[in-house]
């Protein structure tokens, strides 16, 4: 989440503007572009939270900021922030993967 403290993601605004979106936006919005139809589960936010802008309301509240998406659309998007831990060898078996020199 970088560094955005829980307090927010457990504050009643948050609570609050999640709720109301989700109501409004109930099938992911990114399946949609592709002519999916899947359940949107969570609110993502278009420029990421950090600890900058988090008490922003106009980044971290504003609708405009937001996008409902589902659990395979939200992972994905998150994997991109985090190097892959391992990979999957020759023989197709899981192994770590071996940091760039």
């Amino acid at each position: 989440m970088r560094n955005v403290p829980k307090s927010f993601y457990n504050s009643a605004a948050w609570k609050r503007c999640r709720e109301l979106y989700l109501q409004q936006h109930p099938l992911c919005e990114d399946c949609l572009q592709r002519g999916e139809y899947r359940p949107a589960e969570h609110v993502h936010h278009i420029i990421w939270l950090d600890e900058s802008n988090y008490t922003d309301p106009e980044i971290s509240l504003n609708w405009r900021n937001l996008r409902a998406v589902c659990i395979d659309c939200h992972n994905r998007e998150h994997s991109r922030e985090q190097p892959r831990r391992w990979r999957v060898d020759e023989a197709g078996r899981i192994a770590p993967q071996v940091a760039a020199e």
